[in-house]
């Protein structure tokens, strides 16, 4: 029987990230009002721009050292980091996305393979019970697509299936793996409806991550057919 191992996105794939980003921005301006939200903001961008990837600890740590005491004493500044650090994840999946995992995870390995900074975006899939319903299995990299080979090695298989709100992502990945690999454009998100990277088509499209639930292994081995 071949083992299928499924590689699963986390923000926008199974959790609404977008909504969160636009829900911590009320919490801030609630907490340090408008003119320190936006000035967070800017460094946020400066930082994922910087990086390539979203970084919270570090854009909280530089908003901390551009903000004078005068205008956030440090009480305040620690009720900021509360915010993203108790932040209810929980609440910001998508529908159907725990029944999604239990159906994936009758079909093959489920693994979630996201991207991000290694603290805050544990705290997050902790936090939001993804990582116990996928029985632990989490990876996470600064680029998981240049990773590959670590992942799967990390958790082997037959057979891959990549469940990606990001077509670039997808699209590198499966010129990498090839036919070996099932990609599967979740439209999801600010990425649902960008333009596809230069001669690549996903295998499989859905509009919501809950209508996996319908499909069994055969369509994830073989989904031209």
């Amino acid at each position: 029987m071949t083992r299928l191992v499924f590689w699963l996105d986390v923000d926008n794939t199974l959790l609404q990230n977008d909504d969160v980003k636009a829900d911590l921005d009320v919490h801030l301006q609630a907490e340090v009002g408008t003119d320190l939200t936006r000035l967070f903001w800017a460094i946020y961008e400066q930082v994922r721009k910087e990086k390539d990837y979203v970084d919270i600890p570090l854009s909280l740590s530089r908003f901390r050292e551009q903000t004078p005491l005068s205008a956030m004493d440090e009480q305040t500044y620690q009720h900021v980091h509360s915010i993203f650090d108790n932040y209810p994840f929980y609440k910001a999946l998508y529908p159907h996305v725990l029944e999604t995992l239990q159906h994936l995870r009758t079909l093959g390995l489920t693994v979630i393979v996201s991207d991000g900074d290694l603290s805050f975006q544990a705290t997050k899939i902790v936090n939001s019970y993804l990582a116990e319903a996928v029985e632990g299995r989490v990876l996470i990299y600064t680029h998981k697509q240049q990773h590959l080979v670590e992942i799967m090695r990390t958790y082997p298989g037959d057979h891959y299936v990549m469940i990606d709100d990001k077509p670039q992502i997808l699209a590198e990945t499966k010129a990498s793996l090839g036919d070996s690999l099932t990609t599967v454009f979740v439209q999801q998100g600010k990425y649902a409806e960008s333009q596809l990277p230069a001669n690549f088509t996903p295998d499989i499209t859905v509009p919501h991550i809950g209508d996996l639930r319908n499909y069994n292994a055969e369509q994830f081995l073989h989904p031209a057919n």
